[in-house]
């Protein structure tokens, strides 16, 4: 169990991300916008429902997702190291 966290079986980053909080560690606000992803992923799942993904909006999103799997790399890697 990663910082102490059980963690449910959820793509539901906002809530994810809150349970971060909550154990003490603090969640840079770049990091907080990967919330946004839940809805994208919800989008591609279900076609139809939303308008189409911009390309400026794909990118804002892959370099959101990017900064969340460094971030979290690193705080996997600080508590391997303990």
């Amino acid at each position: 169990m990663a910082l102490k966290i059980q963690f449910p079986y959820t793509h539901d980053l906002a809530n994810l991300l809150t349970l971060i909080e909550q154990s003490g560690q603090i969640v840079p606000q770049r990091i907080q916008e990967a919330a946004i992803l839940s809805d994208y992923a919800v989008e591609a799942r279900y076609p139809g429902i939303a308008e189409p993904v911009t390309r400026q909006e794909y990118e804002e999103v892959v370099s959101i997702a990017e900064t969340v799997i460094e971030w979290a790399e690193r705080i996997i890697s600080d508590v391997i190291k303990k």
